[in-house]
């Protein structure tokens, strides 16, 4: 866990998930204007906590639970978050599902000067019980997703500093009252519904030719405009799917790696571990000893 925080007031500490009794932890930045994180378990995050500062919290893969002012609030991949210092908030698990997030935290006084650069009166952010929540989709989850972690990427001080009092206006910006977020580079309609069909089970085990049947437009035109506007190739778009796919038989503990495998679209065992392996992080084996239910 990438950490630019630190503890203090840690009376009454409750466990993750759990209820409020009296003062709760209270984490402050580390000598910094800003921090960041990088958390690829729901067991890597604070237990129920409070703080001095604001943060953003962008869900990168999975799916969880958000314990928010006495509520609870699914996230899953794309939930952008926006957390004030009065809230008193953690993490928890979703059924078998675990969860990998990035944050960004940053000191109110660099908060009300972002109020001031937009335009916007920060009551509109902080007098709401819950903190805004807003779901992204691409092309605008693959650019924050670059941004923040190429905030991690800087060393704390005069380059991270400068970087963030950039690129904040622009986080915030999406959860601003008024029109929606106008993207410059939005998705076609063509490609958004390309996209939906390609979710179902029966187009991505069929893999790449499925996806260039229903694109209907040459494939040289379908990469380009995939790599435009999601930042990947068609081949890892359906691998990706296959990916989430596989992982979700794996879960189900009925079916064996091999079956899955081909259940999957994929003809290659070793590709299959391989491009598991790539998104995940671990075997298909290790991953359901991590993640089966009622695991500790």
């Amino acid at each position: 866990m990438n950490s630019d925080l630190r503890g203090c007031g840690c009376r009454d500490k409750e466990g993750r998930g759990g209820k409020p009794s009296g003062e709760v932890p209270r984490l402050t930045l580390k000598g910094e204007e800003c921090g960041f994180q990088h958390q690829f378990s729901v067991r890597e995050t604070y237990p129920f906590h409070t703080h001095t500062f604001y943060e953003f919290f962008l869900i990168n893969k999975g799916k969880g639970i958000h314990r928010i002012n006495g509520s609870s609030v699914l996230l899953s991949e794309g939930s952008f978050v926006f957390v004030r210092p009065s809230d008193r908030h953690g993490y928890d698990f979703l059924n078998q599902y675990d969860l990998e997030l990035i944050n960004i935290s940053f000191l109110p006084s660099i908060f009300e000067k972002i109020c001031g650069l937009l335009g916007c009166a920060p009551s509109f952010f902080t007098d709401s019980p819950l903190c805004l929540q807003t779901e992204l989709a691409e092309p605008v989850l693959s650019d924050i997703r670059k941004k923040m972690l190429h905030v991690g990427g800087l060393e704390p001080g005069a380059a991270r500093r400068l970087y963030l009092n950039a690129v904040l206006p622009y986080f915030l910006y999406h959860f601003c009252p008024g029109p929606a977020l106008q993207e410059v580079d939005p998705l076609p309609g063509w490609l958004s519904s390309l996209i939906r069909r390609m979710e179902e089970p029966e187009n991505f085990i069929e893999g790449l030719p499925r996806l260039i049947s229903l694109a209907n437009v040459s494939q040289e035109y379908l990469n380009r405009s995939f790599r435009r506007y999601l930042h990947m190739s068609p081949t890892e778009f359906i691998n990706m799917r296959r990916m989430d796919f596989a992982a979700s038989l794996i879960l189900e503990n009925r079916m064996e790696i091999i079956d899955i495998c081909q259940e999957c679209g994929f003809r290659n065992l070793s590709y299959f571990y391989r491009v598991f392996q790539r998104q995940y992080g671990c075997a298909p084996g290790e991953f359901l000893r991590k993640n089966r239910p009622g695991r500790g």
